[in-house]
């Protein structure tokens, strides 16, 4: 199962863990594993990084659902083929291997076209508002979902879904100067960058300009010790 979500503040992270609750309620599922972070649910291992998560993929062979909430601000689909985009892909191969399935939470519009692939893709749910969804796949007929109760799993609706592809690094922990430079190097426009990250885009020039002249200045140091080792 590899789903895809239409978002615009309808109530996507609640259905996402009202699904886990119910499918470990029904016991349709063995374990599971987020990148949103839940509170006092102690069958929902929280894992942020690859390295991680590919270890509890692998680690036994009980069924596994995987919840990546916030899917397209860790692999924009503008650089598909970036590391981390190809080390996910790889991860996909992976999951029938380790009995697992997973939730790509996004806009399904705006996923690149090797992630949608039909290899992965089973289902599309389209949230319509906080208590409407429908589904559509090759599979079965379209259903529709009405009346969505509030999820019992208690979640920070405010929290961002954090996902790295190393361990030991949160995007929330990174300073103003290496978000700046990560999103410049996935080809963000500086309006953009001064968007999602809620600051004005002068503030934003003036980072870039402060990580490109400390660059330099690496750069510099670099050729001047090589003209010395000539010497």
């Amino acid at each position: 199962m590899f789903d895809a979500w239409k978002l615009e503040k309808k109530g996507k992270t609640n259905t996402l863990l009202l699904i886990v609750y119910l499918g470990l309620k029904w016991k349709l599922l063995d374990k599971v594993a987020s990148n949103i972070r839940t509170y006092d649910h102690p069958d929902i291992e929280y894992i942020i990084n690859l390295p991680r998560l590919k270890r509890w993929l692998h680690r036994d062979k009980f069924i596994k659902l995987f919840i990546f909430d916030e899917a397209l601000s860790h692999l924009p689909s503008r650089t598909a083929m970036s590391r981390k985009n190809v080390s996910v892909m790889t991860l996909f191969a992976e999951l029938s291997k380790g009995h697992g399935r997973m939730i790509f939470c996004s806009q399904i519009d705006k996923v690149d076209s090797s992630i949608k692939d039909s290899a992965f893709l089973r289902a599309i749910f389209y949230k319509d508002s906080k208590k409407v969804m429908r589904c559509q796949s090759d599979l079965f007929p379209p259903l529709i979902f009405t009346h969505i109760p509030k999820t019992p799993i208690r979640f920070d609706p405010d929290r961002l879904a954090e996902f790295s592809e190393v361990e030991g690094v949160v995007y929330s922990d990174l300073s103003l100067e290496y978000k700046v430079a990560l999103m410049y190097v996935e080809n963000n426009s500086m309006p953009k960058i001064a968007k999602e990250l809620g600051v004005h885009k002068e503030v934003v020039r003036r980072t870039f300009k402060k990580v490109l002249g400390a660059w330099l200045k690496s750069q510099d140091i670099e050729i001047l010790a090589r003209e010395n080792e000539r010497e």
